[in-house]
């Protein structure tokens, strides 16, 4: 086996306290990050949850709604009555369809500030 040398290495006081800084701060940012993680982790399992019972919820409402209409009797509607209900779907149709882009690009604005925020902190430090 070889001998190693040992080799020492000066370092200013300021650039070891400015070092020691850093790596504290990245420290506590990775801490930060681990809670963060496990707080998503915990409101993703909520969120799983509530889901699931909204849906068992859902599958009951269909069953008795499907009992209830088996129990009424059926009513007969006119042909003018029909075409203005056909109307309304349509138009509730195209109200949905036209406000899930909407839902899309105020998503996109909130990303495109918080973007603008952190480059304007970047532009502080440097």
């Amino acid at each position: 086996m070889k001998e190693q040398s040992v080799v020492h290495i000066r370092v200013d006081y300021e650039d070891a306290l400015a070092t020691k800084r850093n790596i504290l701060s990245a420290e506590a940012n990775f801490l930060k990050v681990i809670k963060r993680i496990k707080r998503y982790e915990l409101l993703r399992g909520e969120e799983l949850n509530n889901r699931l019972r909204i849906q068992n919820k859902i599958k009951d409402l269909k069953t008795n709604m499907t009992k209830i209409n088996e129990v009424f009797p059926k009513v007969k509607l006119p042909e003018i009555l029909k075409k203005n209900e056909v109307e309304k779907k349509k138009k509730i149709e195209e109200q949905e369809k036209i406000k899930e882009p909407i839902k899309e690009k105020h998503e996109e604005d909130d990303l495109e500030t918080q973007l603008r925020e952190i480059q304007e902190k970047l532009m502080k430090l440097g």
